[in-house]
């Protein structure tokens, strides 16, 4: 293999190339992280594969002006600035094609897929907040997006939910009726709600754990300017919409996930435009057929019953009493919690949800599955672990 050099090793993801110049790729492991751990301690096989198609696809799918010039969009929406763009132009992304393990640009038919770990992509920006401690609380400084950055990342992971399937976060935040109302919702919502139109939260991309924000402190940290919020919001909706029918070619329900952009350039207006950046795939989305999870979710509910688990909960909250950044140390070398490694079985479980989503997509658009040997949906439903099983 002769990529280039290793610019960052995350906990699923390499970036690799030479800093600051484009292209980057993006390698993806066969490694996974949940509730920010980082890395854990198995291997997924596949998985860097799996993701790294559906990345190029999602990218490739949304990029094409094709894909919403006949595209029924939602009743109030018709119109709306950023739909018309996206007919004209197709959606702004910072992918630039699959590539090989030399770093050679695959061509791809789209009647043929060729299974690869790499995805070549535009680099942006990245102006980490500084932070400090003020009165035994950790506070984070956001001052660089004040001059208002173009080709930057977006600090902000922008999530949007369809509904409320048993366990959503969304209602431990409302219960506060401002808050509430900033989505647009009339009353809290229950478990088992939907919404025709996704609502919109917005949580912190760049801190050392996520939070989630009230839309004008989003705003505020983010730099952005009132047209530049709405938009954000719009395209934010329109992607989740569009994501949501594709999804459902395949019988498969998308309830909710998160999404990163970049700035672009301005418009006519002197607002930035935005381009979706880092990657879509079940690591970012709800996934559910059958009712049964097709995503992380089924990673979550494996080790929510461990002592692993009520030991990170624990650290995290020690080091926000603290004013802390790492609460993984609290919970490795005070607490002495570390993950467990999977089951065999739900190991090879979760693999194949990745290849059977991969798969499903590319049969389904492209006529052809990226492995031979992926499980069907149905039954990768079928052999998905019951949930007395998971304790």
């Amino acid at each position: 293999m002769t990529l280039p050099a290793m610019i960052y090793e995350g906990s699923v993801k390499n970036v690799r190339g030479e800093k600051g110049k484009a292209p980057y790729i993006f390698e993806f492991s066969d490694r996974y992280s949940i509730f920010d751990w980082g890395q854990m301690p198995d291997l997924l096989t596949d998985k860097g594969a799996s993701l790294a198609f559906m990345g190029w696809f999602f990218f490739d799918y949304l990029g094409r002006p094709a894909t919403w010039l006949d595209w029924k969009a939602p009743e109030g929406m018709e119109n709306d600035p950023q739909l018309l763009s996206l007919r004209k132009t197709g959606l702004k992304h910072h992918s630039l094609g699959l590539v090989d393990h030399d770093a050679k640009q695959i061509p791809l038919q789209r009647e043929f897929i060729s299974p690869t770990r790499c995805l070549s992509v535009t680099p942006v920006a990245v102006h980490e907040p500084g932070s400090s401690v003020v009165d035994g609380k950790l506070v984070w400084d956001y001052t660089a997006y004040e001059t208002k950055p173009e080709n930057a990342l977006v600090p902000l992971e922008v999530i949007f939910r369809f509904g409320v399937p048993e366990g959503s976060s969304l209602l431990q935040r409302t219960g506060d009726a401002a808050y509430c109302k900033s989505l647009g919702l009339s009353a809290p919502p229950k478990t088992g709600d939907s919404f025709a139109v996704p609502v919109v939260e917005y949580s912190t991309k760049l801190e050392t754990s996520d939070r989630y924000l009230p839309y004008e402190e989003a705003q505020r940290i983010a730099g952005l300017s009132d047209e530049e919020f709405r938009s954000l919001g719009a395209l934010a909706r329109l992607i989740s919409i569009r994501l949501k029918d594709c999804f459902a070619e395949i019988g498969v329900e998308l309830w909710d996930g998160k999404l990163e952009f970049g700035f672009g350039g301005k418009n006519a207006t002197g607002a930035r435009d935005f381009m979706l950046v880092d990657s879509i795939g079940p690591d970012e989305l709800r996934l559910i057929k059958d009712g049964q999870h097709l995503s992380k979710e089924a990673l979550r509910g494996f080790y929510r019953p461990t002592a692993w688990y009520a030991g990170l909960e624990q650290g995290k909250k020690l080091a926000k009493e603290r004013g802390e950044k790492d609460w993984k140390k609290i919970c490795t070398d005070e607490l002495g919690v570390s993950p467990p490694l999977l089951s065999p079985v739900v190991k090879t479980r979760v693999e194949m949800i990745y290849k059977g989503l991969a798969s499903a997509l590319s049969n389904q658009f492209h006529g052809k599955p990226v492995f031979a040997d992926a499980w069907s949906l149905d039954e990768v439903v079928k052999q998905i672990l019951p949930k007395k099983e998971v304790a």
